[in-house]
């Protein structure tokens, strides 16, 4: 069993809306980060930063695409982040922008 992620959804001057993930994302604990999302208001594309993301599931993947689907969405991922082959491997990186965090 997955343990709580940590979730921090900030408003930043622009309007726009970051989403700081961390630890493990799957099936376990997916509605947690769903309320997270939807707690990301505006139109805006969202921000999700997922340097701090040590394990990334099929569900959690799918959630990123349906949010990058639904609002557009830039992922921040830091150097050695855990989860970026998982994000190139499902294909997430054609569909979102990628940001470095270095």
């Amino acid at each position: 069993m997955m343990t709580e992620p940590g979730l921090h959804v900030d408003v930043n001057a622009d309007r726009s809306t970051t989403v700081r993930l961390s630890g493990e994302i799957g099936s376990d604990n997916l509605a947690a980060v769903r309320q997270a999302f939807d707690c990301a208001a505006g139109s805006a594309p969202v921000i999700v930063d997922l340097t701090e993301v040590q394990f990334l599931d099929s569900a959690g993947v799918g959630l990123l695409f349906e949010v990058a689907g639904e609002r557009g969405m830039e992922l921040v991922l830091g150097p050695g982040c855990a989860v970026f082959s998982v994000i190139q491997v499902s294909g997430l990186d054609e569909v979102a922008t990628i940001r470095s965090a270095c």
